[in-house]
């Protein structure tokens, strides 16, 4: 009968090591022409040639002076002098680092923000199953209703019953009627939403299975092997990476910084010509800004540990939510599959052992128990998914 599609998606074992993803084709085909991503991959790249300009060195510098002489025998002096001026050199290797570390940032936040698009797109995929599976129970509901309201129809031409039990299966059928014209609109809104995630580009393919991922069989240990596929755990651990390297080239720049460079001067045919040398004293322009920069340093470790932390519970509550469920499902999946009231209750009610108002109401009892487990069931994918999202 019909119980089977119902039951499709709990067919594994609950813990076992992770299966196939229905849904990696739809999010690969997002991942391609999301045109968000589009963007924001051209923004990752303008970011990083923006931290390339750090490693420039300093304009050169060229100043000319023309004095006039006075009184005028004295002749016009005519100055040249061309500076460059450099950090200390230690300065230009910790700025490297910093670059590198920067451009591993810009990437990273990337990442992330194409994680948070695919796992949106994968939620739709969720609900787009979840409604796939309602219309196509609401349809077999609609098929029994319609069976019904024709029957009496033909009862109350012959005057066999009357118009209030006439009218309750035109309402139960009305009733079926709309709530699968509600899923029609629902399933219309999801493979819209894919479309728009998917560049404009239309979904073709309606899903109607749920991904066969499974929980792991180890929390602790999925965690550990996973985490570092976040990449805002990531991210953060290579922003106190950063900002000690950003310690070392704050002292750099703090270390006396170097001029060289030609000057010249030409009075009365005369010239006088050679190199200039000089070295600023850091007396007062970098006081505190080293403290400044490990204070820096403390505040993002204590950050990278919280969003750990954070993670960590999270998806714990997750994982701890998924079994819960699971346990839920599988008390509907006993009972479900060892009984079929549906074919019962009408082989009843065929036989006059029920009158309609009972049997419209146990129908309605065991419809709401079906309504539950494929509610139950979509809410244990969506968990499901918030851990199956860090496997890649």
């Amino acid at each position: 009968m019909r119980l089977i599609y119902i039951l499709i998606g709990l067919s594994g074992v609950l813990f076992t090591v992770n299966a196939q993803d229905n849904f990696q084709e739809v999010l690969n085909r997002i991942e391609s022409n999301n045109t968000t991503l589009k963007a924001l991959l051209e923004k990752t790249k303008a970011d990083k040639i923006g931290n390339k300009t750090a490693l420039n060195l300093a304009n050169p510098e060229v100043e000319v002076g023309y004095l006039w002489g006075s009184p005028s025998g004295e002749g016009n002096r005519k100055d040249l002098n061309i500076t460059q001026s450099f950090d200390f050199p230690t300065a230009y290797g910790y700025r490297s680092q910093v670059v590198s570390g920067q451009n591993v940032q810009a990437d990273l936040v990337y990442q992330q923000q194409a994680k948070e698009i695919l796992q949106q797109a994968r939620v739709f995929c969720v609900e787009l199953v979840y409604q796939t599976k309602r219309y196509a129970e609401l349809n077999e509901r609609v098929k029994l209703a319609k069976e019904l309201s024709e029957a009496y129809q033909t009862r109350f031409d012959k005057g066999d019953i009357n118009i209030i039990e006439y009218n309750k299966t035109k309402l139960n059928l009305l009733n079926s009627e709309k709530a699968m014209q509600i899923a029609e609109v629902e399933i219309a809104t999801l493979r819209a939403e894919l479309q728009r995630l998917n560049g404009g580009e239309p979904m073709l393919d309606l899903l109607s299975n749920y991904s066969s991922y499974s929980l792991p069989l180890s929390f602790d240990q999925w965690f550990n092997e996973t985490k570092m596929n976040n990449p805002a755990l990531e991210s953060a651990m290579k922003e106190v990476e950063l900002s000690r390297k950003q310690e070392k080239l704050t002292k750099a720049l703090n270390l006396p910084k170097i001029t060289a460079g030609y000057m010249s001067e030409r009075l009365l045919g005369t010239t006088h010509q050679g190199f200039t040398l000089g070295v600023s004293i850091p007396l007062w322009e970098g006081r505190n800004t080293v403290k400044h920069q490990k204070a820096q340093t403390v505040a993002l470790e204590m950050q990278q540990k919280d969003s750990e932390l954070q993670f960590y519970n999270t998806l714990k509550n997750q994982y701890h939510r998924a079994g819960t469920l699971f346990g839920l499902l599988r008390d509907y999946e006993e009972i479900l599959s060892t009984s079929n009231n549906r074919t019962l209750l009408k082989k009843a009610f065929e036989k006059g052992q029920l009158s309609l108002i009972n049997y419209l109401l146990e129908l309605s009892v065991y419809y709401e128990t079906i309504d539950q487990y494929m509610e139950k069931e979509k809410e244990y994918q969506l968990a499901l998914s918030e851990l199956q999202q860090w496997d890649r």
